[in-house]
């Protein structure tokens, strides 16, 4: 099947799939217990990032909805692995990026170098989410270095977004760890004290031969695509570039279990879910901003229901999880905008358009490198 054949019946299937979701809307007390966790950690990260006079306050509140999980235990997981990732990647933006910053024929490359490397490293990894945004945070740093060609406002970026990943990770895991505590206290009063389940066995790691493949091309994808990225900004002056490299960068990190062979559907599936949830989302900020009118209350309001119907997509079985993932996380990019509340969508219409850039520059990329011939094909990479 070629790449436009299969681009549109994933986009058929992502559609039917978030309207099977919403047809049998099923609420459970575990999705209206994670969504109600994700609102109140994201309305604690704005509530943080105001009363700090954060730059990037829909950043922090990003940070509290995506580290939020399931569980306690898995959020603090993610949430170390948040501030590792950003801190590791915020200290190689500052120490590379005012270095070749100034010199676009050593910047383009480079910066296309750290983002494969990463997007090598994070598939397959136990750390995978830590890699992910340690990619993210150094290429954001490293270009910002090339606009501001100054170590010290380099490093005051730097610290500025490390204090917002902070900010919105300390939230969720406040929110998360108050509600282990209530339903912990619960259970032991309904239970009598009976001993939780046994978590399932771990799933079994693909062939190496077969993971290195696929760990290899889309290595090499993602650094094109950011360095084909890097350039066209510099010479066009690309609005929503963060974006643009946080898609580049996001979409190409895969479980391990799709990293069997060179199949380049799991990716194609998650770019197609990334831009229906964002497309969903930026017409409904259009549609509502206005009539918020930048109003305090009726913004929060209009965002918790927002990001509770994103997490109940996303908690459900349908097969449009990643959907309703991204719908969130574009939602709270409409309505959180930098650090006061806005009736203007511009700003938010700007990081989706980053998305849609880095969406088809990556879908350019995989159709160009879709046969290269030093990678194993699927049957060759099985044992």
């Amino acid at each position: 099947m070629n790449p436009l054949s299969s681009f549109a019946q994933l986009s058929r299937s992502a559609i039917f799939s978030l309207g099977r979701e919403l047809a049998a809307w099923k609420p459970s007390t575990e999705r209206a217990l994670f969504g109600a966790e994700a609102v109140l950690s994201v309305v604690l990260s704005v509530a943080f990032a105001h009363a700090l006079h954060l730059t990037n306050t829909w950043w922090a509140a990003i940070s509290g909805f995506a580290v939020m999980q399931t569980s306690f235990q898995g959020s603090v997981e993610r949430a170390t692995y948040r501030v590792l990732g950003t801190l590791l990647g915020a200290l190689v933006g500052v120490v590379i990026g005012p270095l070749i910053g100034d010199r676009p024929w050593l910047f383009i490359p480079m910066i296309g170098v750290i983002g494969g490397f990463c997007v090598y490293s994070g598939n397959g990894a136990v750390a995978s989410y830590a890699w992910v945004l340690g990619g993210i945070t150094s290429l954001l740093v490293t270009y910002e270095a090339h606009i501001l060609v100054s170590m010290e406002k380099t490093a005051s970026f730097a610290v500025l977004r490390v204090a917002e990943v902070l900010v919105g990770t300390l939230s969720c895991v406040v929110v998360a760890g108050i509600f282990q505590i209530a339903i912990r206290w619960y259970r032991r009063r309904q239970s009598g004290g009976a001993a939780p389940p046994a978590s399932a066995a771990p799933a079994a790691a693909p062939p190496l031969r077969a993971m290195h493949a696929a760990r290899v091309l889309l290595g090499l994808q993602s650094g094109l695509s950011i360095a084909i990225i890097a350039a066209l900004t510099y010479t066009l002056n690309l609005p929503g570039f963060a974006q643009a490299l946080v898609t580049t960068v996001a979409v190409m990190v895969l479980p391990a279990a799709s990293l069997m062979t060179r199949d380049q559907r799991p990716v194609m599936q998650k770019m197609v879910q990334r831009v229906t949830g964002c497309l969903l989302a930026g017409a409904l900020g259009i549609i509502l901003l206005p009539l918020m009118n930048g109003r305090e209350i009726p913004c929060l309001i209009t965002l918790s229901c927002g990001v509770w119907i994103g997490c109940h997509v996303q908690s459900g079985s349908a097969g449009a999880s990643y959907v309703g993932r991204q719908f969130t996380i574009a939602f709270i990019m409409v309505f959180v905008q930098d650090h006061h509340w806005s009736a203007d969508p511009l700003p938010a219409l700007m990081r989706l358009e980053g998305i849609l850039i880095g969406i088809v520059t990556l879908a350019a990329v995989m159709f160009a490198t879709a046969s290269v011939p030093f990678l194993p094909s699927a049957d060759e990479a099985s044992p």
